[in-house]
C-alpha cells in the first residue's frame, strides 16, 4: 500500500503555521492546486520543491531531513559528534566565549539539555545547585524543583523553564524532552497574570547565607547547518546588582 508521508508532513506543518493552502501557495510561489496535489499524494515533490516549501513554512533543520527522506531523497543536514575534528574550530570559539565570561557563570547545553561545557564560575555555580558537567538541569529540576533549596524563586523559574523545554521539544519533535517538559509543567504553579511582569525573569540562588540573583542571556550558532551545532545553547549569566557582582568577582565559596 502506497503511503503519502510527505503529504502528511506538509499538511501538518501548514496547519501548525495556521496557513491555508492558498496562503502557502503564495508564500512558496506555487499554485494552490499543486499544494493540494502534494498533500493528497497525487503529485510527488522535486528536491528543490521540498526545500522551497520548507523555507516557506520555516521548517527547522531537524525536520528538514525528515521531509527529504519522506519524499524519497537523501538527507542533507548532518549531525557530527561533539568531539569530532569537523566541529573543533566552532567548539574552540564556544570555549573562548565562556572562558572570557569569567568571573560570571557560563555553560553550554546540548539538544538533550545536558551541560557539555562550563567555565570556572559556571562549574562553581553548578556545584551550589548540586549539579556538574554532564548533568541535565531540566530533568534535575523536574525531579526536585528547588534543587534542595538552592533556587529561592523556584516557582517562577520552573514555570519559565517548562515553557522553554516544551518549545524545544516541539521544535525537534523530541519525545524525551517533551516528557521532561510535562513533568516541569506539573510542578509549576499557575502564573499570576494580575501583577505586572518584570522586564526579565531572574533566578535567585542561595549561596550559603546569601542570595545571588542572576539573569541569563542565550547565545547560539545562528548560521549552523550541522545539527549538533544547531542544538548547542550557550547560557551567559550576569548579576543584576552590585552585591552579586562583588560576590562573583571574589569567587564563589565551595558548597
Amino acid at each position: 500500500m502506497r503511503t503519502n508521508r510527505f503529504g502528511e508532513l506538509l499538511r501538518s506543518w501548514r496547519k501548525r503555521r495556521r496557513l491555508s493552502q492558498m496562503a502557502l501557495a503564495d508564500a512558496a510561489d506555487v499554485s494552490p492546486r499543486h499544494i493540494s496535489y502534494l498533500e493528497t499524494g497525487k503529485s510527488a515533490p522535486s528536491r528543490s520543491m521540498v526545500r522551497q516549501l520548507a523555507d516557506a513554512l520555516s521548517v527547522p533543520p531537524h525536520a528538514r531531513n525528515d521531509w527529504l527522506t519522506s519524499a524519497g531523497y537523501a538527507p542533507v543536514v548532518e549531525r557530527s559528534a561533539l568531539g569530532s575534528e569537523e566541529l573543533r574550530p566552532y567548539l574552540d570559539a564556544l570555549e573562548r566565549l565562556i572562558a572570557r565570561h569569567d568571573p560570571y557563570p557560563a555553560w553550554a547545553l546540548d539538544a538533550s539539555w545536558q551541560i557539555v561545557r562550563a567555565n570556572k564560575a559556571g562549574s562553581g555555580l553548578l556545584a551550589h545547585l548540586g549539579l556538574r558537567i554532564g548533568d541535565n538541569p531540566a530533568a534535575a529540576i523536574a525531579a526536585d524543583p528547588d534543587l534542595g533549596g538552592a533556587i529561592v524563586n523556584w516557582e517562577k523559574a520552573v514555570a519559565h523553564l517548562a515553557m522553554r523545554v516544551s518549545g524545544e521539544a516541539r521544535r525537534r519533535s523530541d519525545d524525551a524532552t517533551a516528557a521532561i517538559a510535562r513533568q516541569l509543567a506539573a510542578r509549576a504553579p499557575r502564573a499570576n497574570l494580575d501583577r505586572p511582569l518584570a522586564p526579565a525573569l531572574t533566578t535567585r540562588i542561595r549561596i550559603g547565607d546569601r542570595e545571588l540573583e542572576l539573569v541569563s542571556v542565550q547565545a547560539v550558532f545562528n548560521t549552523a547547518f550541522d545539527l549538533t551545532l544547531t542544538d548547542l545553547r550557550i547560557e551567559l549569566f550576569y548579576p543584576v546588582d552590585e552585591k552579586g557582582a562583588r560576590m562573583l568577582e571574589k569567587g564563589l565559596p565551595a558548597p
